[in-house]
């Protein structure tokens, strides 16, 4: 009840006019855009726009309601168990989907993780190869030898999935310029609840899970098969200036 009354309540001051007006401003921004995205979902929804469960929470119970159904359709959401208590109302947290490999022990690393940073000269040396990965290449080209269009061309030779090669190595290099794939601990990115940031945030997302699928494919076989590993540094060789 005395939740009901708070929200009733009109304000008396400039500066709890300006806090009202902003937040209602941003109320009506989520349930326009729930409106937008979501026709079907928002007519047949039956909570009340006014009903707020959770009064320590920055959102009403529709506007949690669509933003649920960003997180179950779009793009994940972060801290979507806790939305109930959080205070955040106008930003979308765009941050890591995993944890940055410099930050993790190499040993403790995925075998491919492993793999793909000692082919780019961030892993093992050379005289290591035979111990960890099967075999000892000739010889390594450097990552600032590689031509990375050549990479790209010769990757799409193949069948099998070395032909996400490319993808695989883009993703542990954090450079795929797709936000939810290069945001680092360092460099989460806030974006504003907009219709235009959502559909790029949801193409984006689309995106990252086809390339996150193709390299989880790629990094299964540089597991599972030596030929895959070594056909892996012809390619990256062959990709070279030299």
């Amino acid at each position: 009840m005395l939740a009901n009354i708070q929200s009733f309540k009109i304000p008396i001051t400039c500066l709890t006019a300006i806090i009202y007006l902003e937040n209602l401003s941003k109320r009506v921004n989520l349930l326009s855009l729930y409106q937008k995205l979501f026709p079907e979902e928002w007519l047949e929804s039956t909570i009340s726009i006014d009903k707020q469960s959770h009064p320590a929470s920055g959102y009403f119970d529709r506007e949690i309601e669509f933003i649920n159904l960003v997180n179950e359709n779009l793009f994940p959401i972060e801290y979507i168990d806790e939305i109930e208590f959080s205070c955040e109302h106008d930003s979308i947290l765009v941050s890591p989907q995993r944890v940055e490999w410099w930050y993790e022990y190499f040993e403790e690393l995925e075998y491919s993780e492993k793999f793909l940073l000692s082919l780019m000269g961030q892993g093992y040396n050379i005289s290591q190869w035979e111990l960890n990965f099967g075999f000892t290449p000739d010889y390594i080209a450097l990552a600032e030898e590689i031509y990375f269009e050549t990479l790209v061309k010769l990757c799409r030779r193949y069948k099998s999935h070395l032909q996400y090669l490319d993808i695989a190595i883009r993703i542990i290099d954090y450079s795929t310029e797709n936000i939810w794939l290069y945001v680092t601990c360092e460099t989460s990115d806030w974006l504003e609840w907009t219709y235009e940031n959502i559909i790029f945030l949801g193409q984006k997302w689309k995106e990252a899970v086809s390339m996150m699928e193709k390299s989880n494919k790629l990094n299964h076989l540089l597991e599972t098969s030596l030929y895959a590993r070594k056909a892996a540094v012809r390619i990256w060789n062959q990709s070279s200036k030299a």
